[in-house]
């Protein structure tokens, strides 16, 4: 973590759960989305040689890209935020913070209700301690 990095109050972290949320739940939907795209995708472009299926396959794979794009997006809005998306699906995320004068991550996960949990820079999830 550099020094020059923006670092979150508990109260400052909790103030931004309700964006970070909304942000990962945007997520989840775009990542439902290209699962079927990508799937549909493969099934048209496997269809031996129809015609019609060959364009929708090229039309999927557009969407598939746009979706991907999307992601992307909203991905560098999460960074653009300050805060470090340490697992997607579980929708985990770390927002730098300081303890006792030492560098700590504030921990929060899309299931809790609001941040409650730290742990070291050098620790990861399983390690999280209550605030």
């Amino acid at each position: 973590m550099s020094d020059a990095r923006r670092t979150f109050t508990i109260e400052e972290a909790n103030a931004l759960v309700p964006q970070v949320r909304a942000v990962l739940l945007q997520l989840a939907v775009e990542q439902r989305r290209l699962d079927t795209a990508h799937a549909e995708m493969h099934r048209q472009i496997e269809s031996n040689g129809n015609p019609t299926a060959a364009a929708e396959g090229s039309r999927r794979e557009t969407e598939v890209g746009q979706i991907r794009e999307g992601m992307r997006t909203l991905l560098v809005h999460l960074s653009g935020l300050g805060v470090e998306l340490r697992d997607v699906e579980m929708g985990l995320i770390d927002f730098p913070a300081e303890r006792d004068g030492a560098q700590i991550w504030l921990c929060w996960r899309l299931s809790d209700p609001q941040v409650a949990f730290w742990h070291g820079t050098d620790e990861g999830y399983t390690s999280r301690k209550p605030w």
